[in-house]
């Protein structure tokens, strides 16, 4: 008797809402389509302004802004470049030796 009383409830453990939802009505849809195109746009947005703040540290910094965040710009001096310039013509020269033996 129990199982009847609960098999009315639910079927095979589908509820019975479940069973019976037949989709969304044109109301439904539309918000729903409103709240796709909305949140769309607001990360079309979101995007852009990132876009865009790359663009101008980039001006403004030139191709070290893309090597190092824009507080470790601010902080660079001479010497660091000079030392980075270094490194960066050992580790050239290295590569290019390795290529010449091969």
């Amino acid at each position: 008797m129990s199982e009847t009383s609960t098999s009315s409830s639910s079927v095979n453990g589908v509820p019975e809402r479940q069973r019976q939802w037949r989709g969304m009505t044109l109301d439904e849809l539309q918000r729903a389509r409103a709240k796709a195109l909305i949140r769309r746009e607001v990360e079309r947005a979101n995007m852009q302004n990132s876009i865009d703040g790359v663009r101008s540290n980039v001006a403004n910094n030139g191709v070290r802004a893309l090597m190092f965040s824009p507080n470790q710009v601010a902080h660079l001096k001479t010497a660091d470049y000079v030392l980075l310039g270094i490194k960066l013509s050992r580790w050239l020269l290295n590569l290019r030796g390795n290529r010449r033996r091969r």
